[in-house]
């Protein structure tokens, strides 16, 4: 299926949106020019993402620091105040990616 995010002048460089298809919060966001879309909660502990910072393509979820690539989704750093924690408290599983196109000045998500 495909949905309608925005039109393409409304989701500028370095930007977020959080749009909600079939009862499901996903963060869409332009980043060093490119396009990304997953799910809003962390797969760490559930934090809303949106309140997080992007640094060109990775996400650092603002509750424990985890770190995330947005091209692949993977888990890329725990930071070392976590060392001591119960390692069942760090695990985490990867960011569930969408794919999206933009087209004719608009932004489509893809599920």
């Amino acid at each position: 299926m495909e949905y309608k995010v925005c039109k393409s002048d409304e989701l500028p460089n370095n930007s977020i949106k959080v749009i909600t298809v079939r009862d499901s919060k996903i963060l869409v966001c332009r980043s060093n020019n490119q396009l990304f879309a997953f799910d809003n909660s962390c797969p760490h502990r559930g934090a809303s993402l949106s309140k997080s910072e992007i640094k060109e393509t990775k996400i650092v979820c603002y509750m424990h620091d985890f770190e995330y690539d947005l091209n692949s989704g993977k888990l890329i750093h725990i930071p070392s105040k976590w060392n001591e924690q119960n390692p069942n408290w760090t695990k985490s599983d990867n960011l569930l990616l969408f794919q999206l196109s933009e087209k004719n000045g608009e932004i489509f998500l893809h599920i």
